[in-house]
């Protein structure tokens, strides 16, 4: 299935303590880049879900974002009383009287961050299923564009096809208009002079021309070329690095057609070729 590049998905949780939100959109880019942002007490979540994403898709810069809601109160902090009353004794040493509780909680270690291990489970549980809802959504937002591009590209693909036909069709008329204005020229040339041209002269020359003009070869290949691209659709893989390979030797082959043309319908039908290749890797530069 061809997909784009480009999408965005929503996801959300909720477990009654917690209300969790997650986007994740993506834009084009050659190769995968992911970016994950987690609420401070989340981080270390950050490589589970980063794997997620990257398992999910394999070209774009895909940018993740959760939110998270804390309706019961919880900071994600915890005094260490420990270390409180450690400084409470070591300072009563000193001052040798009460020492103000807003003074203790301001020193190092007073107040810490809960690690991972004390994060509610159902908060982890809960962001874990708004970012898989949103990765769903993401990816069905990229296939249905994905559906929109190859449409447009099969039609390319279909309309470069009826213009390697015409072009074909076009060689032996291409090569008889060549024996006739030879012969004329030829004709015009000796004329007067007492010299004759043979048929067996014009025979030879018309043979070299249509053996440099012969573009039966890439015309095989520009069509191998199209009816890997009719299959894109039916492989599972992604297909953006292929499709990009793919245009550059049409185009390539379009080329070579276009320099061996000497007929200027002929040409002018290469140069549509050229220009549906182009927009067709233009397009390319979006799939996956």
């Amino acid at each position: 299935m061809v997909r784009s590049m480009t999408g965005f998905g929503l996801g959300s949780s909720e477990t009654g303590r917690f209300a969790v939100r997650a986007e994740v959109r993506s834009v084009n880019n050659r190769n995968l880049r992911v970016t994950v942002r987690l609420p401070e007490r989340l981080q270390a979540l950050e490589p589970e879900f980063e794997k997620m994403l990257r398992d999910a898709m394999s070209r774009g810069t895909v940018t993740a974002a959760v939110t998270v809601d804390d309706v019961s109160g919880d900071p994600g902090y915890v005094l260490d009383t420990a270390a409180i009353e450690f400084y409470r004794e070591a300072l009563q040493k000193i001052e040798k009287g009460p020492v103000p509780l807003a003074v203790l909680v301001s020193l190092p270690g007073a107040i810490r961050k809960k690690p991972v291990e004390e994060i509610p489970a159902e908060l982890i549980a809960a962001v874990r299923e708004a970012m898989q809802k949103a990765i769903k959504a993401l990816v069905a937002a990229r296939e249905a564009e994905g559906a929109f591009i190859w449409k447009d590209m099969t039609a390319r693909c279909r309309a470069i096809g009826a213009l390697v036909e015409r072009v074909e069709a076009r060689i032996p008329r291409m090569i008889e208009d060549y024996r006739r204005r030879l012969s004329e020229r030829l004709a015009k040339l000796l004329n007067g002079i007492g010299a004759t041209i043979t048929p067996e002269d014009v025979r030879k020359e018309v043979a070299l021309f249509a053996d440099r003009s012969d573009i039966s070869e890439e015309i095989t290949r520009l069509r191998s070329h199209l009816a890997l691209m009719a299959k894109a659709d039916k492989q599972d893989e992604p297909y953006g690095r292929k499709f990009e390979f793919v245009m550059q030797e049409m185009f390539r082959e379009a080329n070579t057609m276009g320099s061996k043309a000497t007929d200027a319908e002929m040409v002018q039908d290469m140069l549509d070729i050229k220009s549906e290749i182009e927009k067709l890797r233009e397009q390319a530069l979006n799939v996956e």
